[in-house]
């Protein structure tokens, strides 16, 4: 596998990672009262929130090097085409808002019912928005062949994946019963 692929399956895996922690943060406020303990919530819901912040702030920052490449080609290099992109609505900056906007449960307060529409909310955000824009961006540079562009904007290292797999198996070590990764609610017998 080349460096480039390596760089990109990352990238997709912590893709994909957000979009079921949100899922699964949404589908747990979302389940009936009495089926989740409050406290293994407000922890499920913490581990969620603290995911999020980290990742969605790593694409923003990765959106805004990528834009400082991207700004430097030559006006009639086809690269130019991802500045659009990346002005497009879903950036990690509006997620970040919205989590922090009512998503994220304020430190050492237990959540409540109303939390349920916040997640909801960022969840179909995520889903929206944020993967559109994701996409798109993924697109253009999927023909991308610049390892030091890849390199650049991703900085995607040893460091970086340990710390995105510490901090999604937190998440998973949270998880309350009846919920999965998946972002749907599990079987209860």
């Amino acid at each position: 596998m080349n460096e480039i692929q390596t760089l990109r399956n990352q990238l997709d895996t912590e893709h994909r990672h957000v979009r079921e922690v949100v899922r699964a943060c949404a589908a747990a406020h979302g389940a009936p009262r009495g089926m989740t303990d409050a406290a293994a919530l407000a922890a499920f819901s913490q581990a969620c929130a603290e995911y999020l912040e980290c990742l969605l702030g790593w694409f923003e920052a990765r959106d805004q090097r990528l834009a400082g490449l991207y700004a430097a080609l030559p006006a009639d290099d086809p690269g130019r085409r991802a500045l659009a992109a990346l002005g497009e609505r879903g950036s990690g900056a509006e997620a970040l808002k919205r989590l922090a906007a009512g998503a994220a449960p304020e430190r050492g307060t237990a959540t409540d019912r109303s939390a349920a529409g916040r997640w909801q909310e960022l969840a179909q955000f995520v889903a929206g928005a944020w993967d559109g824009r994701r996409e798109a961006i993924d697109a253009l540079l999927a023909s991308n062949p610049r390892v030091t562009y890849w390199r650049t904007f991703s900085r995607v290292d040893a460091d970086s994946i340990v710390e995105e797999r510490s901090r999604y198996a937190r998440v998973r070590a949270t998880l309350p019963p009846g919920v999965e990764l998946a972002g749907a609610p599990a079987q209860v017998g």
